[in-house]
């Protein structure tokens, strides 16, 4: 097993709940992901392959979440274009726009725009805001953010005091 990034010591690997962060859906707990806990100071890191599942699991979600906003405020892309101010052609092959940052849903091979998120990306240049509210298996569950603005590494601790940790430079 490798050795804890934080105090140097062995960990061991095991399945457990992964707390991670979503622009869309804020901390959400992953569940029964591979990952490697410190048996010093209880550290919780993802294996490689850990990180693959939980990107997915967070992709699936979030579009899930994404999918179920009102679909009374949908827009084309010439639509949305219009309320940004720019032509269709511009809206589409903004990086930004592919890479997600204005909500949107298909219907056939059409994508779909959510007003609120193309209103918010023209106020803010990212439309995406969080859906759904923290929620716990555990019902007491509370979490304490620990950040230190020099370490480009953040520890939450859930009150059993487990550890988690991601790296800020995603």
């Amino acid at each position: 097993m490798p050795d804890c990034l934080r105090c140097g010591e062995k960990t061991i690997r095991k399945s457990d709940d992964y707390l991670c962060f979503s622009k869309v859906l804020g901390y959400t707990l992953a569940p029964c992901v591979e990952i490697d806990e410190c048996s010093g100071c209880g550290l919780k890191s993802l294996t490689s392959e850990a990180e693959k599942e939980v990107y997915r699991w967070l992709s699936i979600h979030e579009q899930i979440a994404i999918e179920s906003l009102s679909r009374d405020q949908l827009l084309n892309a010439g639509q949305a274009a219009e309320i940004l101010g720019v032509t269709k052609q511009a809206f589409s092959k903004n990086p930004r726009v592919k890479n997600g940052h204005i909500y949107f849903t298909s219907i056939g091979n059409k994508k779909i725009y959510y007003k609120s998120s193309v209103e918010l990306f023209k106020a803010s240049g990212d439309g995406r805001y969080q859906l759904t509210k923290w929620r716990s298996s555990l019902p007491s569950a509370r979490i304490n953010v620990n950040v230190s603005s020099s370490d480009p590494w953040h520890s939450y601790k859930e009150n059993h005091e487990s550890d988690y940790s991601w790296s800020s430079s995603s």
